[in-house]
């Protein structure tokens, strides 16, 4: 079948919606586009329609749940009316939704003088607190004599839905390191292209807060390990875009919000949902949209680790057909190829075609060997050699079935493990089943084909070796001359003990790839003449490819020049740790 025609087919297929749960809504594109970013698994086809329906939706896989994601159109006004007809059709269409997040982008409402330092890109969780509701809906009431009356104090809203409810204060309880929970998924698309740049940090030197039209406040920089927080309270909820400080006080302080947005109470009365914002403003004249990539990738990233939490429902029939399909593909011996690439292609990947070339020639060529480790400093470049490799190998051979496991923590290498299961077609027999040793054993005999394994991110000789009380990760990595274990990893100790002598040391780039990166990464070329600006750039970064990406995402965010941006740099070493998060 060839590839359009495989394509248009893809197009046409009808998708079931009794087998959807949860429903994504997210009202901008730039929020929409973050949720994609993040699917496991995107189905392809589309639901039925019918006459009076205004909206159309996309569908995958987040966390095992079989999710919807809502937009609205292009061009429409957004706000509470149109969130409202848009939650509307999704309950007339999903008949079996179980609960709803609202994620997208929102104002900060800082209270300093509480100690509520709200920045641009922290999380902001709607979240009942004291005698508030955890949404306000403040432009919904009665004027009175003394003024203006919120319905039941506000709470004219339906409730959230009580696992939403109960997964978020699991998350809170692992404050203030609940960002171990979601900042990997933010890390995962910061460097993804949108229509206007990146998902990347614009920079704490473009934060800043005005206590009225043109006081502004001085805040210090937060430190990068600490650059992310999360606020939980009540947000208000209302159909006026504000642009007055003063008025944004005012809501702040008579119902204690630490946000505004436009469509919670649009959608709450028809779908219990969880609000789930990124601070893109603080809801005054200085507002733009310089902020709504990051913070809306920020939010994304938290109700994608909301998802882990909640456990999937009981499989759906999709599942079962899914299964049903895979038995039958496996029925004559030889599994068919099927993958799992949670990473999308970088197609900016620019260089290192000597590492491309060594992991081709140890995996297939007349001395192939079954495990390879690539080694080497953080931001290097390891993962992104990886992932142009594993794309490469499902070009050039197309009978390889390629899995990708990243090993942040043992809690995520778990789920990956299931989700491998499940295209597999690889079932437990009883409860005490180790899904991870039955992955493992199917891919050690011969019924499972041809395959790569990537292991990322193998840093934690307690989580990859294993220690007194708990086996490693080593354990489950299976070993057949039919299939290739390629590990990540900044640890030397844990490259040789899992590839013995069959580790590429990565450095930094070259002088070349570093300017075809940087060059290439840019919206605006740098004009001739720039070359020694350039190499000075690239010397401050130390050529690491991960600085690199990051300093041309704040480039092309903030439309600076290179010879400003060497400015803020100036001659701190530690800048470069800034610019990498770390």
């Amino acid at each position: 079948m060839s590839t359009m025609k495989r394509s248009c087919e893809d197009r046409t297929a009808i998708l079931d919606p009794e087998q959807y749960k949860v429903a994504w809504i997210a009202p901008l594109e730039i929020e929409a586009r973050a949720a994609l970013c993040l699917l496991d698994e995107r189905h392809h086809g589309r639901f039925p329609v019918s006459r009076g329906d205004d909206y159309i939706f996309e569908a995958g896989v987040m966390g095992g749940h079989n999710i919807i994601i809502a937009t609205l159109p292009a061009g429409q006004e957004y706000g509470n009316g149109s969130a409202a007809a848009l939650a509307s059709q999704l309950k007339k269409c999903f008949p079996n939704l179980w609960f709803g997040l609202l994620v997208g982008v929102a104002a900060g409402l800082p209270n300093i003088s509480r100690g509520r330092d709200i920045r641009l890109g922290d999380i902001l969780v709607g979240l009942p607190d004291g005698n508030s509701a955890g949404l306000i809906a403040y432009d919904l009431g009665k004027e009175i004599e003394d003024g203006f009356e919120l319905l039941r104090h506000g709470h004219s809203l339906a409730m959230t839905e009580p696992i939403v409810l109960s997964a978020i204060g699991n998350i809170k309880l692992q404050a203030p390191n609940e960002r171990d929970n979601f900042l990997p998924y933010y890390e995962k698309i910061a460097n993804l292209d949108h229509p206007t740049g990146t998902f990347a940090d614009p920079g704490q030197d473009y934060d800043i807060l005005y206590d009225d039209e043109s006081q502004m406040i001085q805040r210090s920089s937060r430190p990068a390990h600490k650059r992310s927080r999360v606020w939980y309270g009540p947000i208000g909820s209302g159909d006026k875009l504000l642009k007055n400080a003063e008025k944004r006080n005012l809501l702040r302080d008579k119902y204690d919000l630490i946000g505004l947005e436009m469509e919670a109470a649009g959608t709450i009365n028809r779908i219990p949902v969880g609000a789930i914002r990124g601070v893109c403003d603080y809801g005054d004249r200085h507002k733009n949209k310089d902020w709504q990539p990051y913070a809306a990738a920020m939010a994304a990233s938290y109700a994608r680790s909301l998802l882990d939490v909640i456990r999937p429902s009981l499989p759906s029939a999709f599942d079962s057909r899914t299964e049903a399909n895979q038995q039958q593909r496996t029925a004559g011996g030889i599994q068919e190829p099927c993958y799992y690439i949670p990473l999308m292609r970088n197609r900016r990947f620019t260089g290192r075609e000597s590492f491309l070339k060594a992991l081709n020639e140890m995996a297939f060529g007349e001395d192939q060997v079954n495990r390879i480790a690539l080694v080497g400093l953080g931001g290097v470049g390891k993962t992104q050699i990886a992932l142009q490799f594993a794309y490469q190998v499902k070009e050039k051979y197309p009978h390889h079935s390629i899995f990708w496991v990243p090993t942040l923590s043992g809690e995520g290498a778990e789920r990956v493990y299931v989700e491998i299961a499940r295209r597999l077609g690889v079932q437990k027999t009883n409860d005490d089943d180790d899904v991870k040793e039955l992955v493992c054993q199917h891919l050690a005999s011969g019924k499972a084909g041809k395959w790569l394994l990537i292991v990322d991110n193998a840093d934690d000789p307690d989580l990859i070796l294993g220690n007194g009380e708990n086996p490693g990760l080593e354990r489950y990595l299976p070993l057949s001359d039919n299939g290739i274990v390629l590990i990540t990893t900044r640890a030397r100790q844990i490259a040789v003990d899992l590839a013995q002598s069959d580790v590429l040391y990565v450095e930094e780039m070259d002088r070349e790839e570093a300017i075809c990166l940087l060059t290439t990464s840019l919206i605006h070329k740098p004009q001739t003449g720039n070359e020694e600006l350039i190499l000075q750039l690239l010397t401050k970064l130390t050529f690491l490819p991960l600085a690199i990406s990051q300093a041309s995402a704040y480039l092309n965010q903030n439309k600076a020049p290179i010879r400003t941006y060497l400015k803020l740099l100036g001659g701190a070493e530690s800048e470069v740790s800034k610019i990498l998060g770390t």
